[in-house]
């Protein structure tokens, strides 16, 4: 090969990464406490992780929260190159990249105290009404479970709000956000609420790269190596312990 196709081809591969040397990387998350929230430590624990790794990484970060539609929306046009607070689902997984897990949690059902209901299967939810967030992502045969009787809420709060009042009969979302906001946001409501007893799932948290962001491979696979290293060394839960409270 002559030196200056060499140097063509060196160009051709550089090329597409010539317009990211140097830029930031727009992360964005839903008001999801803990995991998300504009009044959170460092923006909540996806945010706090995610910027730490990266920036660890090498990478400059800015982080934006904004409402879960216009985040995945966002992501997808290129508004934003990096969506936290995710669970893994088929349909984002067309459109981005998901990074190693962060963090691990429980999606669990909360029913009024003193309820006798008992969770087993998708048809054992038939007989009752449960409020759900608009587009949020629980477990993938829950999510399209259009047979079922569901209530579209904007925020976990109201959904936990119209359990304790009667006015549906479940709601749901992973036990720390729903422990976040009986702690923080509606202390009133923890006496009069109850979780059952078995988790629709357990689900991994993972930050998720458009896929035709550049820098995807690079950017993914720098994530992962400086995660473990942080996994390894302690660090990682010395950020989560601040989100603990």
């Amino acid at each position: 090969m002559s030196k200056s196709m060499l140097a063509l081809l060196i160009t051709l591969i550089l090329l597409p990464l010539q317009g990211f040397a140097g830029s930031t990387i727009r992360v964005v998350a839903d008001e999801w406490a803990p995991f998300g929230g504009q009044d959170l430590p460092n923006g909540g624990i996806s945010l706090d992780v995610i910027s730490a790794v990266l920036t660890r990484a090498g990478y400059t970060v800015s982080v934006e929260i904004v409402p879960w539609e216009r985040a995945v929306q966002g992501t997808q046009d290129g508004t934003y190159d990096v969506l936290g607070n995710l669970f893994k689902d088929v349909e984002l997984e067309k459109t981005m990249t998901f990074s190693d897990p962060f963090y691990n949690t429980e999606v669990r059902f909360v029913q009024k105290a003193g309820g006798e209901i008992e969770y087993s299967s998708l048809d054992s939810l038939r007989p009752y009404t449960i409020a759900v967030g608009a587009g949020y992502l629980y477990e993938e045969a829950f999510d399209h479970a259009d047979d079922l009787r569901k209530h579209e809420v904007t925020t976990v709060v109201q959904g936990v709000r119209m359990v304790a009042s009667g006015r549906v009969d479940l709601t749901l979302d992973s036990m720390d956000v729903i422990n976040h906001v009986l702690r923080n946001s509606a202390p009133e409501l923890a006496e009069q609420v109850t979780f059952l007893s078995r988790p629709l799932s357990t689900r991994n948290v993972h930050m998720g790269v458009r896929n035709d962001l550049p820098v995807r491979e690079k950017l993914v696979g720098d994530f992962n190596r400086v995660l473990a290293e942080m996994q390894a060394d302690g660090s990682l839960d010395g950020i989560l312990a601040k989100h603990s409270r």
